[in-house]
């Protein structure tokens, strides 16, 4: 502990230092006297706060370099650099008896990277499902790179060899790195799927789950928003200071260096990459989840994850990262791991975790956007396969009130060509919440029917329709100006009644980029699913806003929801306003 005092009539404090929980270097700690209402020892028992962080790290080459792990973040991926990024798997196959994994079926076209001493030619070749072997994978965001593409009519040249120097920055550096693991092949999509041919990207992409399942390993290009950049960004050096340092007879130095507050203190948070370019894109969200080990190069430094622990290149160290963290669990780790520990996984958390997932992938952003279903298919398939259920747009049959009512939000918008029906969270673009609450059901599902886009029931979506059978409110708008700050609108059975619901349309902003007079004159009714009452005294409903698609008033679409009590109905009985409609 170091006491600090300087005078009386100026603040006067603690400072511990405290040695870092995960990794070298030690943290300093203040007591928070903010809170004056509580004794000085209950606020040094339970209230500090956290001044500042500092970091050990040494060079590869220093006597110290066993003692301390952590190593000064670089801008350049040099042989050292992707050697010691190779050793951490090799550490991990030997000492995670999980996380060691046997050859797997090759997918059906890889990248032969040869090794270091095969210079600069690649090349692509075909496999008949049957061989199996280690390969890397890797996620990346496409953008920039309009040539290394794989067609019907380049193949023959691709086979024969593609020069190193040839394919975007990104894929260069993977090429090495993975020749510095001395595993013979590698997976990228741009390179391995016929880009002009639908049928073998349908196949291919609705493998993709599988793919990066078996991978030995996925290298992800985390900060990179284009694979022109590489895997390792521009990066200024931190600034640090060389001590001498003497530990267990071996004499070196150690580079000392501050690091941010808020990441030492809220490490979990790193899984998330939540600021990262690519887990802000649709496909590699399952491409993450999927993968077993993951080597991800971001902006601020390299990490490595896999089912035991999580590093990064500077020593920070996490244990039992998944166990921790089950939104950032690959769907069949999740099942898998309960199913062994803890027996079979109940449906009910199943479809909960399956809910997390599409609030999580609502907020990822894609290049085209009638990849919405396709890019989270390989996890649609996983779960499909767990719970013995019917994949339906996006929702499940076993469970279709719970997942239609999905809650949009005002950064929703609408999308200019059908993928989905209306019902489905997939007929818009935008963060949206799935309900995680238990609920009653009101409604009764009395039919649906799904249109597929080829071959994959997990893929693209031509049609689809639910008859429903459930209280079919009236609805007007309140002209209740003030809930627009809100993004909400104000809804009410009748001009005359006086109590108010309060919704949102899905894809129509509280900026009105529609015109007024059309929503206006737009028919509204409400379509009431389930009733999840938090008390026992009255009933609170989750109700769809529908609108006729026609003249035909019994097939609707939906345009928004509304929570809302009995009481804000008025004196209408809902459960007697039952009627049969078919949502499109």
């Amino acid at each position: 502990m170091i006491w600090h005092k300087s005078g009386s009539s100026k603040p006067h404090f603690d400072l511990w230092l405290t040695r870092r929980l995960e990794g070298d270097g030690f943290i300093v700690l203040t007591p928070d006297n903010t809170n004056s209402w509580l004794a000085p020892s209950a606020i040094a028992r339970h209230t500090v706060l956290v001044l500042g962080a500092m970091v050990f790290c040494c060079d590869e080459a220093d006597p110290l370099a066993t003692v301390f792990r952590g190593r000064l973040p670089r801008d350049t991926l040099d042989t050292a650099a992707c050697h010691r990024f190779a050793s951490w798997i090799v550490d991990c196959n030997n000492q995670h008896r999980s996380c060691a994994t046997a050859p797997k079926p090759l997918p059906t076209r890889l990248i032969d990277v040869g090794s270091e001493a095969s210079g600069d030619l690649v090349k692509l070749v075909e496999f008949n499902g049957e061989t199996r072997g280690h390969y890397v994978t890797l996620s990346y965001c496409w953008g920039g790179d309009s040539t290394s593409a794989t067609t019907r009519s380049n193949v023959t040249s691709k086979k024969e060899g593609i020069c190193l120097r040839d394919p975007p920055q990104t894929f260069q550096d993977t090429i090495r790195m993975t020749r510095a693991l001395d595993v013979q092949y590698l997976w990228i999509d741009r390179l391995c799927i016929y880009q002009d041919d639908s049928e073998d990207w349908e196949r291919e992409s609705s493998n993709m789950g599988s793919i990066y399942a078996n991978a030995y390993l996925c290298i992800s290009a985390t900060w990179a928003a284009s694979s022109t950049e590489g895997l390792v960004p521009p990066r200024k050096a931190r600034p640090s200071v060389r001590l001498p340092h003497t530990s267990n007879n071996s004499r070196g130095y150690i580079e000392a260096c501050l690091l941010p507050v808020f990441s030492e203190m809220y490490k979990w948070d790193l899984l998330t990459f939540k600021d990262e370019a690519l887990s802000q894109r649709g496909w590699t969200f399952q491409e993450r989840l999927f993968s077993r080990r993951n080597l991800l190069f971001a902006r601020d430094r390299v990490y490595f994850g896999c089912g035991t622990s999580f590093i990064s290149e500077d020593g920070i160290e996490l244990i039992d990262v998944l166990k921790a963290d089950h939104t950032n669990q690959p769907p069949h780790r999740l099942i898998t791991d309960q199913s062994i520990d803890d027996g079979p996984v109940p449906p009910e958390n199943v479809r909960a975790h399956w809910h997390e997932l599409v609030a999580l992938y609502s907020q990822c952003k894609l290049t085209y956007p009638a990849d919405k279903l396709p890019a989270i298919s390989g996890i649609a398939q996983e779960y499909g396969k767990v719970l013995g259920d019917t994949y339906v747009a996006g929702l499940w049959e076993g469970s279709l009130l719970k997942g239609l009512s999905w809650q949009s939000s005002e950064e929703c918008t609408a999308v200019s060509e059908y993928r989905a029906p209306s019902w489905s969270w997939a007929s818009v673009d935008g963060p949206l919440c799935m309900c995680s609450v238990t609920t009653e059901p009101i409604a009764s599902v009395m039919g649906l029917h799904i249109e597929v886009d080829g071959k994959n029931p997990y893929g693209r979506v031509k049609s689809g329709w639910i008859k429903i059978e459930a209280p079919l409110v009236p609805l007007v708008l309140s002209g209740d100006n003030s809930l627009l700050m809100f993004g909400c609108i104000g809804l009410k059975t009748s001009d005359e009644e006086e109590n108010c619901l309060t919704g949102r349309f899905d894809t129509i902003n509280s900026q009105f980029d529609d015109p007024a007079e059309t929503i206006r004159a737009m028919k509204l009714f409400g379509l009431v699913l389930t009733d999840f009452s938090l008390t026992p005294e009255e009933p609170f409903y989750f109700t769809l806003l529908v609108t006729p698609t026609g003249d035909d008033l019994g097939v609707l679409k939906r345009v928004g929801w509304t929570l809302g009590r009995q009481s804000d109905y008025g004196p209408l009985d809902l459960r007697a306003l039952r009627s049969i409609v078919t949502l499109v």
